[in-house]
């Protein structure tokens, strides 16, 4: 079976060879790492239906490009720091291209986010009163996030070279008013629900814009591609702030095993400025020191450039004929945050894909 698997990869490498190599998204590396949006466009009359997961962890606090630990936060100023931080990201798309050059897109996202907090033993006795006496204390909140939209044009389609352009927007259909129970020392009324900060939020509040540029270049046997995206915010939100405009440069490389699997690596530059303005019901002191980093723009945003590894599986035959299944995983091979902010320990993914 080895053997068999190596000779019908082979013939279809002669295949693709002798069509010119064109972009056959039945091949496993025909499509982007799976954390890796609007990668590829579609023929027309296609559907595309997917399914993704993301789990991103930050764990431990950094000041720039250097991990900093609780008693430095504390040192800086306030009476609280995070320590680690989850987000679980659930969304699901679709994908129509009405002609050969234009592919419609949607995306919804369903997000759970979790952060855990260490009170400094500094801070005034009523704050670790009004938390049961206890130093530690975990916030979360839940539900749907921002609604995307877009649109996908091609610009060249042509034997091995593939490059589009996109646009789209995202509109604030994720909640800004989240809230949950925190601890507080009179007059702030003791343990009880307030409002979180941007961070914990599930959506940006404004209505965006999301740009890109894609380039892929399909050989016999692998591939290889280059986007460019950003976020571009509009306005301020009605809690009085602006989330920090974002900018991502992926690249990857994928190599194709056999007919139904490929694996990838590649390498990602990701930028965000720091929150524009005042978030509006948000206490940001108490006792004569800040309150949380998190309650300050200036502690938002940074820099970071990330190692992925993934892998493709294209179902090639049966009842789920070209049902695609992927996965991958970044890690941070260096990052630098604005302010006092928690750093980013891996983000992992997995998605199902269907055309038709």
């Amino acid at each position: 079976m080895k053997y068999q698997s190596i000779t019908v990869a082979t013939a279809l490498c002669a295949v693709a060879s002798a069509q010119n190599v064109h972009c056959d998204l039945a091949r496993p590396d025909s499509h982007a790492p799976i954390s890796i949006m609007a990668s590829h466009a579609h023929n027309v009359g296609e559907w595309m239906l997917s399914y993704r997961y993301m789990f991103m962890d930050m764990d431990g606090m950094y000041k720039g490009s250097n991990s900093i630990s609780s008693a430095g936060v504390f040192g800086n100023g306030y009476n609280v720091t995070p320590t680690r931080m989850t987000m679980e990201m659930q969304m699901l798309g679709a994908m129509y291209a009405p002609t050969d050059r234009i592919t419609l897109s949607a995306m919804l996202p369903y997000l759970a986010t979790e952060m855990d907090h260490l009170i400094s033993p500094t801070a005034p006795p009523p704050l670790q009163a009004s938390n049961g006496g206890s130093p530690t204390f975990t916030t979360k909140s839940n539900g749907i996030g921002d609604l995307k939209l877009g649109a996908l044009i091609r610009i060249v389609d042509e034997g091995s070279h593939h490059f589009h352009g996109g646009i789209g927007i995202s509109l604030p259909t994720g909640s800004i008013a989240e809230e949950d129970v925190t601890p507080g020392p009179p007059p702030l009324g003791g343990r009880t629900s307030r409002q979180l900060p941007a961070a914990m939020q599930l959506g940006s509040g404004t209505f965006d814009l999301l740009p890109s540029l894609t380039y892929t270049y399909v050989a016999d046997c692998w591939s290889a591609g280059v986007q460019a995206a950003a976020a571009i915010r509009t306005g301020r939100n009605h809690h009085g702030y602006r989330l920090g405009n974002k900018f991502d440069l992926n690249s990857w490389i994928s190599y194709r095993v056999n007919e139904w699997a490929s694996v990838s690596t590649g390498i990602s530059y990701h930028w965000e400025d720091e929150l524009n303005g005042t978030q509006s019901d948000i206490t940001q002191n108490i006792g004569g020191n800040r309150t949380v980093p998190t309650a300050f723009g200036e502690n938002y945003g940074g820099q970071r450039i990330e190692a992925l590894a993934g892998v493709n599986f294209v179902i090639p035959g049966g009842a789920l004929l070209n049902h695609r299944i992927a996965a991958d995983i970044r890690v941070p091979l260096w990052q630098d945050r604005n302010g006092l902010s928690l750093g980013t320990d891996y983000t992992l993914a997995l998605g199902w894909q269907y055309a038709f």
